[in-house]
């Protein structure tokens, strides 16, 4: 079978004062033997969507992903993580019954990232807002619609600007964004372990002890079929 260059992912990190760059399991809701698996994972805990009629099913199940990496990071690697040492050829990653993804660095920073979750205690989870979800969506339907990659959309606006539009960010902002990606787990992992980029800016947006809410948009890509948006802040306050 074919393999395929794994997707493309973009991190932006916009702390207060100034800006920096940084650069399969298929989930659904968590089954009732994950959630045992942690003490944090717990619905009451990990979703923190209820109510939030603005996402549809598949940005619920990013947003309780990332709660359940959060709340519990070293169980996470434990569990989600570890297992992916043997879908590991080379630089070739298979998942069982997938095509397989050429990695740019192979296993190395996967096991990386698990050392990291292991030795990170556990964080907030993060709430949405639908603010951060508009600017998110905002972004995912402008690039799905003209193929585009990275944090300027096609008519230049910046990840601020889109924020802006619908409130204020405090503290500190950041915009992850995921290319080739559908699956909530495959998402978050991609993320995590940071294939090919040498600051992981993703996985340190992720593991922001100061973030507290999110948006989220998964949609789909001209070039690269599926993109997830991933727009995080200290706080968010809405128009």
């Amino acid at each position: 079978m074919t393999a395929k260059t794994i997707g493309l992912l973009f991190a932006l990190l916009l702390p207060l004062g100034g800006n920096a760059f940084a650069g399969t399991v298929e989930t659904g809701n968590p089954a009732q033997s994950e959630r045992q698996a942690s003490p944090n994972w717990k619905p009451e805990i990990i979703d923190t969507t209820a109510g939030a009629t603005y996402l549809t099913q598949e940005e619920r199940e990013v947003i309780i992903e990332i709660n359940m990496m959060r709340t519990d990071p070293a169980m996470y690697a434990r569990t989600y993580l570890v297992p992916l040492r043997e879908y590991f050829d080379g630089r070739l990653l298979k998942y069982p019954g997938d095509i397989g993804m050429v990695t740019n660095e192979g296993i190395p920073p996967l096991e990386e990232c698990i050392r990291e979750l292991e030795a990170t205690k556990p964080l907030p989870p993060l709430s949405p807002r639908k603010g951060l979800v508009l600017a998110a969506r905002d972004h995912a339907v402008d690039q799905g619609r003209t193929g585009q990659t990275g944090h300027i959309g096609s008519d230049g606006s910046s990840f601020d600007a889109r924020v802006s539009r619908y409130g204020k960010w405090q503290y500190s902002a950041a915009e992850n964004i995921s290319y080739g990606y559908q699956d909530a787990r495959k998402i978050l992992i991609a993320l995590l372990v940071d294939d090919g980029v040498p600051t992981r800016g993703h996985r340190k947006n992720l593991l922001q002890k100061n973030f507290n809410v999110v948006g989220v948009e998964v949609g789909p890509h001209r070039e690269y079929r599926e993109m997830c948006v991933m727009d995080f802040a200290g706080e968010y306050i809405s128009k």
